[in-house]
């Protein structure tokens, strides 16, 4: 083959030899080449200037944009200037303005009959469901009564137009003023008298009364060691179910043991082994039962005090603590 690339043989001295002509890498001239750039580049300048131009052309106030006429039709100025030159043939040949008419907003009343929706009627008259329940103040679809009347607005509902009152601006009202009454020339303003000073009064102080205090009247307390025991009250005297006899220690703590109670017809009656703390009570129960720390039982068939019976009451050593007399009534527990 004679292709110098499948020669291995090809001497590349001959490419220096095509440098040395002159000619460039795309086999043109340098000289030649240039010229084209140049000839490309002044054209690209004047289509860039023309374009901006046009892009940037502005109608001037009062240009009118003349059509061009075709055959046998008149343009647009040629019939502005007859006009003008004829101004009452203009005004008798000007058609008449033509305003565009607007179809009135219409409505209807219709009566809500047996098996009627709101979907329903709204179809019957190809009127929006929406419209529908607007132009009825309604919210709830699914609820008419029969015998309802409803408004159908078949030309659609009015827009609500916006309306502006203007709130009026409070007026000053000015206070009335009168200008104090100027005095005469002659007028002499009097002077203000001077302070005078003087040895203040004598205050003589009177001694208040000395309040003693009123002593509180206290009441005496027993000696704490001191034996003070009472017999208070009895209930149900006569009754041997209720018959009750009650003893207080108002005093010291103390042991009961061997003391008696006399009086009754029945017996002596003798305390066990029992002690009655300060403050504490006792009750003594003519009928039959269990003795505990606060109830003693005498354990007899009938009625051991009778009104008017003097009840004593005796420590150990015979000697009289309390007296109590039966009254002729006791109340009742």
């Amino acid at each position: 083959m004679d292709n110098p690339r499948n020669d291995p043989e090809y001497e590349y001295d001959d490419y220096d030899d095509y440098q040395e002509t002159g000619l460039t890498s795309v086999g043109l001239p340098a000289s030649q080449l240039a010229l084209i750039i140049g000839v490309n580049a002044v054209i690209s300048l004047v289509i860039s200037i023309a374009v901006v131009l046009i892009a940037n052309r502005q109608v001037a106030p009062g240009d009118v944009a003349t059509p061009v006429a075709g055959p046998g039709q008149s343009s647009v100025a040629e019939e502005a200037q007859a006009q003008s030159s004829n101004p009452e043939e203009s005004e008798a040949a000007a058609p008449e303005e033509v305003v565009p008419e607007t179809t009135p907003l219409q409505s209807v009343t219709y009566v809500v009959e047996a098996g009627d929706t709101l979907g329903l009627i709204s179809e019957k008259f190809s009127v929006p469901l929406a419209d529908l329940m607007l132009a009825n103040g309604l919210s709830n679809q699914d609820f008419i009564q029969v015998g309802q009347e409803l408004v159908i607005p078949i030309g659609g509902v009015p827009t609500p137009t916006a309306t502006f009152t203007a709130i009026p601006f409070p007026t000053e009202t000015p206070l009335p003023f009168e200008p104090p009454t100027p005095l005469p020339t002659d007028a002499q303003i009097p002077l203000e008298p001077a302070a005078t000073v003087g040895p203040s009064p004598t205050v003589s102080l009177t001694p208040s009364p000395t309040l003693s205090p009123t002593p509180i009247p206290t009441s005496t307390q027993p000696p704490f060691d001191e034996i003070n025991v009472v017999i208070t009250e009895i209930t149900g005297v006569g009754d041997l179910s209720r018959e009750t006899l009650v003893i207080l220690n108002r005093g010291a703590g103390t042991s009961l043991k061997d003391w008696r109670l006399e009086g009754s017809s029945l017996a002596v009656f003798t305390f066990p082994d029992i002690f009655l703390f300060s403050g504490g009570s006792i009750r003594i129960h003519t009928a039959a039962g269990d003795n505990s720390p606060s109830d003693l039982y005498l354990n007899q068939g009938e009625s051991a005090w009778t009104p008017g019976t003097t009840i004593i009451l005796s420590d150990a050593n015979s000697t009289e603590i309390s007296r109590f007399t039966v009254p002729a009534s006791t109340p009742v527990p």
